[in-house]
């Protein structure tokens, strides 16, 4: 019988700080509990203290913490061998050496004297320093994101480690390093799909980037939920509760779908934020998905944006955040304000009350993102969580300024990431673009402009094949 193998985070994150030589010898240990995990002579045993059943396998001087099932083995974590002994967890461990050879035993097995344990004074008490030094070459052995160094370099002691201003899966995985861990809290980790053994080298020197979440019963239902619906279906939640992995398991179950309502070769639109997402989705959809994974395409939005329009327009120069400001700056000083005298002076004086800023969300977020298109709407469109509410002088003061911006963007032949994502909407709309796609699933949309979400809308066949997951 073959043994599916899962693995907890602290597992890899505790994988990631050992030398890569000690890895391959405890990695080939590990394919034996794929074969059979139950306890078997001092190479696997079983430690006492847990309230789950947990076991250890010998590797050297590292040892492979797991639990096991009905046809699964869970990798709890690998440490050095002094490490998984502290605390009140005990093994019957063979000693190095006979008893009998050891002097004076009756002597040594005497209970050791007890002392009063009185906490030192707080002004006195020193912090836990670190096992280890935090430099550069342990957090890119960690593959700690390079924006979080600054505060960690910092971390001399374990009370620096907990103050750091860094996210919790980053401290997590530093933690997991540099102390060992509490395998009762281990237990209750989330589940992620091994897959072979030669999966975690991989992973180890940096070629496989993540791992499939197991999915627990309430996200499983998700993955399956509304196929047949009428219209979209949207998933909500919050950070760490599995939405974007529901998104990589409907796009499997998708495609599924469409090949049995007799679709031969379906085509799939995959969907995330960043260019780090959709290599890590594309390794992950290349799992899930087998000899299928072609029928899947994973970019970028912005990226298919950039497509459309290039193949009618030809390329555009997309002006960055500091070239805006400029620009926004050259308009507020040409911008023709209506009316004479005090009208005038109102407008001028409600521009100056707004940031620079502020007027460039204005502008990208409320009225090119909404396609907005003249004055008359924008004095009428609803502009929530923008703070600052807009009487209709200031708003035709904002457009004064909107329509100066956009003569200063002409003639630097600059264009905004608003104008090229509205513009390949309208080509899209007007069959310029003739390209369209069997399903779209949309992945971390509340990042997404609302006008990228009407042209990911118009790409799909039907809007019954359009799946969307977002923060709550």
């Amino acid at each position: 019988m073959s043994f599916e193998l899962i693995h907890k985070p602290t597992f890899t994150n505790q994988l990631l700080a050992i030398p890569k030589e000690r890895v391959v010898q405890i990695l080939e240990k590990t394919t034996i509990l794929t074969e059979d995990p139950s306890p078997h002579g001092s190479q696997k045993k079983k430690l006492h203290g847990y309230t789950g059943s947990v076991y250890r396998l010998r590797s050297g001087d590292y040892r492979v913490l797991y639990t096991y099932g009905d046809g699964w083995v869970t990798l709890l974590g690998v440490d050095d061998r002094k490490d998984i002994y502290k605390g009140d967890r005990l093994i019957a461990e063979e000693p190095g050496v006979p008893v009998s050879s050891i002097p004076d035993v009756d002597e040594i097995l005497q209970p050791a004297p007890t002392y009063e344990n009185v906490a030192p004074d707080t002004a006195e008490q020193e912090t836990e320093e670190l096992p280890f030094v935090i430099d550069e070459d342990l957090l890119r052995q960690l593959r700690v994101p390079r924006e979080h160094s600054a505060a960690l370099l910092d971390c001399k002691t374990l009370d620096d480690l907990i103050k750091a201003d860094v996210p919790e899966p980053v401290r997590g995985v530093i933690f997991d390093a540099a102390t060992p861990p509490d395998y009762e809290h281990v237990l209750d980790q989330p589940d992620f799909l091994t897959g072979d053994v030669s999966d975690l080298l991989r992973f180890k020197e940096g070629e496989l980037l993540g791992f499939l979440l197991k999915l627990d019963p309430e996200q499983e239902k998700y993955v399956d939920w509304a196929v047949n619906s009428s219209g979209p279906t949207l998933v909500k939640g919050g950070p760490g509760t599995g939405k974007s992995t529901v998104a990589l398991y409907r796009t499997h179950s998708l495609v599924r779908s469409l090949r049995e309502s007799g679709v031969e070769n379906p085509r799939v639109l995959f969907t995330t934020y960043t260019n780090a997402l959709v290599a890590f989705s594309e390794q992950l959809l290349g799992r899930l998905l087998g000899k299928d994974r072609n029928r899947v395409t994973v970019r970028t939005a912005d990226s298919l944006v950039v497509r459309i329009v290039a193949s009618v327009d030809g390329q555009q120069d997309i002006a960055d955040s500091q070239t805006l400001g400029a620009a926004l700056k050259d308009a507020l000083g040409k911008a023709a304000f209506d009316g004479i005298g005090l009208q005038k002076r109102a407008q001028r004086r409600t521009i100056e009350q707004l940031s620079q800023d502020y007027l460039l969300e204005e502008i990208n977020t409320v009225i090119e993102a909404r396609e907005i298109g003249s004055l008359d709407e924008y004095l009428l469109a609803p502009r929530a969580g923008r703070r600052v509410g807009l009487n209709q002088t200031q708003r035709t003061a904002v457009w004064r300024v909107y329509e100066s911006f956009c003569r200063v963007l002409d003639r630097r032949k600059l264009v905004t990431w608003q104008q090229v994502r509205c513009r390949a909407l309208e080509i899209v709309r007007s069959g310029g673009w003739e390209e369209r796609f069997d399903g779209v699933i949309v992945d971390e949309a509340q990042d997404l402009d609302p006008t990228v979400l009407r042209l990911l809308v118009a790409l799909c066949r039907t809007p019954n094949r359009l799946f969307v997951a977002a923060d709550a």
